[in-house]
């Protein structure tokens, strides 16, 4: 007779890491400190702007060439800034983004392809994740797309694991799979919360630690001289059963 944990062949618990992507585009804000070169640059717009006022073409100062802007076809305004329209661009490809969609993510701009490109795609569905990424078995999901290989529960916020192959299983089917069944009472050895449990193994079968009794009058086995368990014909008895079933 032995008592082993019931985790079930090589079982562990993980729960998934869910994080939000943030793709909003920045936003100027007004305050705060500010550096030399900073200073420098401002006052250099404002004598750009000062000796063009008289001039109705003159829009501003380009926020990326510095060069003055003359002309309201060929400027534009964007993340609190004016700049040339040729100037506006995707920091990777290049490609005009006036009237175009666009991202400011750590300080760079993309154009809505390249920003794309920046970002996880599912394991599941290969799409980029947008939103919500799940991080799980050093993969990432759409939290819809991450689910039991078995049944196709959704697991966001629900605790899972992993099979010998890798098969990503709700612990329900885990233990449909995996779990040992009790002999006794025919019911899987599981617990209900997730904890360790554990089983008895005796005559080559499983019982859970509760099952693990004299078939005829309940007494609970022990490791004290005479409870043990004295198996006969395929049944667990007492002691005091076992005699008088041997003597029949």
């Amino acid at each position: 007779v032995s008592t082993q944990s019931t985790g079930g062949p090589g079982r562990v618990l993980y729960n998934a890491k869910v994080e939000d992507i943030d793709s909003a585009p920045e936003e100027c804000t007004q305050g705060g400190g500010v550096s030399e070169d900073e200073v420098d640059e401002l006052t250099a717009m404002m004598m750009a702007c000062l000796e063009n006022a008289q001039d109705e073409d003159f829009v501003g100062v380009c926020a990326t060439c510095k060069e003055n802007i003359i002309g309201h076809e060929n400027g534009c305004k964007a993340l609190g800034s004016l700049y040339h329209v040729t100037c506006f661009t995707c920091s990777k490809c290049n490609d005009p983004l006036v009237k175009k969609p666009f991202y400011h993510t750590d300080g760079v701009i993309y154009c809505e392809e390249c920003y794309l490109d920046t970002l996880e795609k599912c394991e599941v569905c290969n799409t980029h994740i947008k939103e919500r990424i799940l991080k799980a078995v050093d993969k990432q999901y759409h939290p819809e797309c991450f689910k039991c290989t078995d049944c196709a529960a959704c697991l966001d916020g629900v605790p899972f694991t992993v099979d010998t192959n890798s098969n990503v299983l709700c612990v329900s089917c885990y233990n449909k799979k995996f779990a040992y069944r009790c002999a006794a009472c025919s019911q899987l050895i599981v617990s209900e919360d997730g904890a360790e449990t554990y089983r008895i193994i005796a005559m080559d079968k499983d019982f859970h630690v509760a099952c693990y009794k004299c078939q005829v009058c309940d007494a609970k086995f022990s490791n004290e001289e005479g409870q043990g368990c004295y198996p006969l014909e395929e049944k667990l008895l007492c002691h005091a059963h076992f005699k008088e079933l041997s003597a029949a």
